[in-house]
């Protein structure tokens, strides 16, 4: 299932100038979320994460967690917590996001690692942090399908159409991952020639990168369109703000802050 991994693995440790920084980012990439500089987990993450995570590091010896700090033991194999509790994403519980819902919250609730596969992980925790809502996702690491991997995203109510304008004004130019939206299912599929299976996930990792580091301008965007259709329309409730005034706003907002 993982070989050929070592060119994941490279690509992280080719941005690494130590064995800190290159264990932190293979925490990251493994979709944990941790603080600036540091070997710690951030307060965005899930409250079941730092439990996972001391499991994971505990159970092959690599480290441990103590009160959210990451203590990795000295020459231990990082890169093994890629090996370890593949799971089927199946990150969602049983609810819908309304456009009423989607125009009055800023965040989504947050998702445990341990519901997300190790190459998906930290572009669902990116996209969350960024105000889009997932029912499951899968990596497409289960093997070979015709020579073919798929990766698959199923979103949660109108966060879809949020998503595919965040791929749209933020990725689409910067990163190579054809994307193809399905707007009848509500999902996206990108699939791959397994020849580029890790390519892919080198390219989503950094996608992932970029939309954490982004998300407090992302989630400005969605919070300064509201305000300018809301005062536009200043006799009609935010809830009653259409789809078509919203987005147009916002591809604006989109351009003025990553062109």
């Amino acid at each position: 299932m993982n070989e050929g991994i070592e060119e994941f693995f490279q690509a992280i440790k080719d941005k690494c100038s130590d064995e800190k920084e290159y264990a932190a980012e293979l925490l990251k990439a493994r979709g944990f979320l941790l603080e600036d500089n540091e070997l710690a987990l951030s307060d965005n993450s899930h409250e079941g994460d730092a439990n996972y995570l001391n499991k994971l590091l505990t159970e092959e010896n690599i480290g441990e967690v103590k009160d959210n700090k990451i203590i990795i033991f000295p020459n231990a194999n990082v890169e093994k917590i890629f090996y370890k509790d593949c799971q089927i994403g199946g990150e969602a519980g049983s609810y819908e996001i309304s456009w009423d819902e989607f125009l009055n919250y800023e965040f989504v609730p947050k998702i445990p690692v341990r519901l997300l596969e190790p190459f998906i992980a930290r572009y669902i925790k990116a996209i969350s942090a960024c105000g889009v809502a997932t029912w499951c996702s899968c990596d497409g690491n289960h093997g070979n399908r015709e020579k073919f991997y798929r990766i698959l995203i199923d979103f949660v109510g109108v966060t879809f159409y949020w998503h595919k304008m965040i791929f749209e004004k933020c990725l689409a130019k910067r990163f190579k991952l054809d994307f193809n939206f399905s707007r009848d299912r509500g999902n996206l599929k990108f699939e791959f020639p397994a020849s580029d299976k890790w390519k892919a996930y080198i390219e989503l990792n950094r996608a992932a990168e970029f939309l954490y580091n982004n998300r407090k301008k992302i989630r400005q965007i969605k919070s300064d369109t509201i305000q300018q259709v809301a005062v536009k329309n200043s006799r009609r409730q935010i809830a009653k703000i259409s789809g078509k005034e919203f987005y147009d706003c916002a591809s604006k907002l989109f351009d003025n802050v990553f062109n």
